[in-house]
């Protein structure tokens, strides 16, 4: 069941997809598509927050905001994708009464994932400029993936971009864009 999000003031147009600033852990920093909207109301697919145990009912407990994408640049150029992080970390531990000598280990974080893009250096392509400009802010946004099925993948992102080319000999000169992750991805169907 998509999550049903109160509007204090204005409107998110169904389509839109938005950033979610929210007091619950578990969806700050998500992306999602409106689905509905109806005065001061909002639906976002992809998003539940049925679980009481995690999303604590009650007035004002999962207040944020949502701030909608209004332009997307494509980043052309792109010869290399690389996808790091995400690793499961854990907590070890052994009793010392325990005479099977048995050490216990529990899940505790996962390390940060980092998306790193190579993209053929062009300062002439609106790519270039916007993430130059991006790079200056350091503040999250929305990157999206969009497959050749028609299907959308979003991240949450706080992009960082290397102006400077690479100067290898008989390579293109190249940009690195690289984009940590603020949150889980949300994939949206065609």
């Amino acid at each position: 069941m998509p999550a049903v999000a109160t509007l204090a003031s204005g409107t998110v147009a169904a389509g839109a997809i938005a950033l979610i600033n929210s007091n619950w852990a578990g969806i700050d920093g998500r992306v999602a598509r409106a689905s509905g909207s109806t005065a001061g109301e909002v639906t976002l697919d992809g998003i539940d927050t049925t679980d009481d145990d995690i999303y604590t009912p009650g007035t004002g407990a999962g207040a944020g905001s949502l701030l909608a994408v209004d332009t997307w640049v494509q980043l052309s150029q792109v010869t290399s994708s690389a996808k790091s992080g995400g690793e499961q970390q854990f907590y070890n531990w052994q009793y010392l009464e325990d005479r099977t000598r048995t050490q216990k280990q529990r899940p505790t974080f996962k390390n940060a994932k980092v998306l790193t893009l190579t993209l053929d250096y062009d300062p002439a392509k609106a790519w270039y400029t916007a993430l130059e400009k991006l790079d200056e802010k350091a503040e999250l946004i929305v990157l999206r993936a969009a497959l050749p099925n028609g299907a959308s993948i979003y991240y949450p992102v706080y992009p960082s971009f290397d102006a400077d080319p690479s100067l290898t000999m008989n390579e293109n000169m190249q940009n690195t864009a690289t984009f940590s992750m603020a949150g889980k991805f949300t994939r949206y169907e065609a």
